[in-house]
């Protein structure tokens, strides 16, 4: 394993963080301090893995699993902040801009292929803003609860953006202004698909069409980058 020092990263106080690369990767040094015990961790049988890129859903998903896991207890969810609740490898540093975890492309791609010799569920978040009843059921399935209408309507409500951002057991409000300044931009921005429209320009469009294009030929996995309003099931 061969680590390589680099400049570190500022965040919202203005202190400096800094990163390795671990296996090619850059990541913060938190992560690489215990990559050792990240690498030879021998999983359970029964346990769980969330694997996501940054701002992909991640804490959608968490806190949909966890209200699966206690059939639509709201009580039971709100016991404590999200990421106690979750054990979380890149928690415990301050929010990096996305030049750490590598590239989007190998993440997706090799999730994607790892599917077919693994037990993995795979889960778009364009889908899960589309019908998230059929999507949330599709969760349970695959953890191996089968739950009723009732259930899945208390979690559809209680995991939908609105409720969730209002909710300082989900929403990262308990977190320190030091490590996640609320107030230059929520943890829980917009939860939208599409929102890329009224940001990039037709040209930079044009040159992530190229691009993705590019990356994205020779595998079978694909996205869609918007919806129809009349595709979006309340929530």
């Amino acid at each position: 394993m061969a680590l390589s020092k680099m400049e570190g990263l500022e965040h919202d106080e203005g202190e400096r963080l800094a990163v390795d690369y671990v296996e090619g990767i850059l990541q913060p040094t938190p992560t690489c301090d215990t990559w050792v015990q990240i690498w030879n961790f021998q999983a359970r049988p029964d346990d769980l893995l969330i694997a996501t890129y940054p701002k992909a859903g991640t804490t959608w998903v968490q806190e949909i699993v966890d209200f699966i896991q206690s059939e639509g207890d709201a009580d039971r969810c709100h016991r404590a902040p999200i990421h106690d609740r979750f054990p979380f490898i890149e928690w415990k540093i301050p929010f990096l801009e996305s030049v750490c975890w590598g590239s989007w492309y190998d993440h997706v791609r090799g999730w994607w292929d790892a599917k077919d010799q693994h037990r993995i569920l795979y889960l778009f978040y364009e889908d899960m803003k589309e019908n998230p009843k059929r999507e949330i059921q599709k969760l349970a399935e695959f953890i191996g609860k089968s739950l009723d209408d009732e259930i899945l309507d208390k979690i559809i409500h209680h995991t939908s953006f609105d409720v969730m951002k209002q909710n300082p057991m989900a929403n990262y409000s308990s977190v320190p202004a030091k490590f996640m300044n609320h107030s230059i931009s929520p943890f829980m921005r917009k939860g939208t698909v599409g929102d890329w429209k009224n940001h990039f320009t037709v040209a930079q469009n044009e040159r992530f069409d190229e691009d993705y294009g590019k990356r994205m030929a020779d595998t079978t996995l694909t996205f869609h980058f918007q919806l129809k309003k009349s595709q979006i099931q309340p929530v």
